[in-house]
This record gives C-alpha cells, structure tokens and sequence, in this order.
C-alpha cells in the first residue's frame, strides 16, 4: 500500500443548489460531492476532506481550503484536470498543492476574506438573482462607509450572532478591514477578519444597510457592540449574497494562478 501524503486543496463552488459545506447524509452538499469524486479517483471508499470552513446553504466561495490524507500518485499539477472531470459544474477544484507537515486546514488558519454583494436596483435580479439579494429604495452610501470603522478591532461580536448557535469559547473576534465598493447596481461589502461567529458577516452585512436606509445610525454601532443584544443589531442577509474570497494561513499554500496559465 503506497504511503499516504497530506494534500491541500483549493475550492470554488456556487452554493444555490447545496445544502451548504459539511456532509448531511441525503442532502447534497460540497464535501459529499468533491468526496465521492476523489474516492472515485483513487479507489481509496472512506476518504474524507477536512474543510477551512463550513459554510451554509447558499452561500458561496470563491477560495475555500481542505485538506485530505491520500495515497493518490496523481501529479498535483494534474489533479485539477483529474478531479473537474468527475465533478458537477458548479463546482471546481482550482489548485492542489503538498501541504507542510501536520498542516490542518482548519486550524492552521489566521483569518479569511469574505464578501457580501447586495444589487441595489428599482427592479430585482434575474441573472444575478443566486449571487446578490435585491436592495430596493434609497440608500446612503456615505453613511454607510461612516459605520465601518466603528465594526473594525477587535470587540465582543455576541450581538452579531445568531442566537439558536451558543458558543463553548469566546465571541470576542478582530476585523481587520472593512470597505464598500460599488460597481452598479452592486454594492460590495468587503470583510477580513481572525475568525467570525454563526452568520456574523450576514449580520454584519444587514447592520450596514440598516445604517444606509436609516434605521441605525453609524454612532449606534459601539452601543450596540457593548450591549450584546442581537435584537439592537441589522436583519440576517440572505445566504446568496455571501462568498468566502480567501483563507489566510500565514505561510503561502498555492501558487499564484498566473503561475499556472
């Protein structure tokens, strides 16, 4: 039996027909296809992948890391081409790369890189309507870039959690930059961070439109901050808006894809 090697992977997938990341039995989820795909692969029936992340129903990503012991001898730089063969097309296998020793792909991560893209629009979305919720009637911008920087440090995020998720360790987390770009007619809220609680870019996401259509104004956010009362905090986004750019390790994974061309 040839010796296991530890691979990492970089994933991109459309999360509208998944029932989010993590393997649910029935339910058709990433890690139960781009699974049953390497096990068809390698012929190897109980290998599993060890996800960065494990993102919800709908939700998007664009850079999502695992990892995965194999004995698989397939050239890594032909594992892509291997694997997308055997995969559906809404998702992809962008890089594989050796991983350093005892590397997890969970827990060696420092932070990760999330977007969220509303489509502000007198009419709804149609081709665009799996990647961007519609944001109907008037919003200010300007107030909105005038909350991001009472949302970034470090602060206790219990109020930007959903409250059915009880966390065992702390809910105290840093982000590191905030911005908002606008591309007509979407608007992108971008998100880096150390770690981030059960739908907390969601929330946040919801706070900053909510300070953009009035209802919250951006001098609340530290009150709100301090009051940890989820009620006090903007709506939950929908999930469709939501994509996961990048994880951060604090050494480099894969090449730079123009490496690759």
């Amino acid at each position: 039996m040839p010796d296991c090697r530890r691979i990492a992977l970089l994933l991109e997938y459309d999360g509208y027909d998944f029932h989010g990341f993590q393997d649910q039995g029935e339910l058709r989820t990433v890690q139960q296809v781009v699974q049953n795909a390497l096990r068809d692969l390698s012929g190897e029936s109980d290998l599993q992948i060890i996800s960065s992340s494990r993102t919800d129903q709908g939700v998007h990503a664009r850079g999502l890391v695992c990892h995965l012991d194999t004995a698989l001898n397939v050239p890594l730089d032909r594992l892509p081409l291997a694997l997308n063969n055997r995969l559906p097309d809404d998702v992809a296998l962008l890089a594989a790369a050796e991983a350093p020793p005892g590397f997890h792909a969970r827990y060696d991560a420092v932070g990760k890189i999330y977007t969220y893209r509303y489509y502000l629009s007198p009419t709804r979305p149609v081709l665009s309507r799996h990647q961007a919720p519609h944001v109907f009637g008037p919003v200010d911008l300007d107030r909105m870039r005038e909350a991001l920087p009472y949302l970034c440090g470090t602060h206790d995020f219990y109020a930007f959690m959903d409250q059915n998720n009880n966390p065992k360790q702390t809910t105290i987390r840093t982000i590191h930059q905030l911005d908002l770009t606008f591309d007509r007619p979407f608007l992108t809220l971008h998100v880096n961070g150390n770690g981030f609680l059960y739908h907390m870019v969601r929330i946040l996401a919801g706070t900053v439109l909510a300070v953009g259509q009035g209802k919250i104004k951006p001098q609340d956010i530290p009150q709100i901050l301090r009051s940890r009362d989820r009620r006090l905090a903007g709506k939950t986004m929908p999930p469709q808006g939501l994509c996961l750019e990048t994880v951060l390790y604090p050494f480099p994974l894969f090449e730079p894809m123009e490496a690759q061309l």
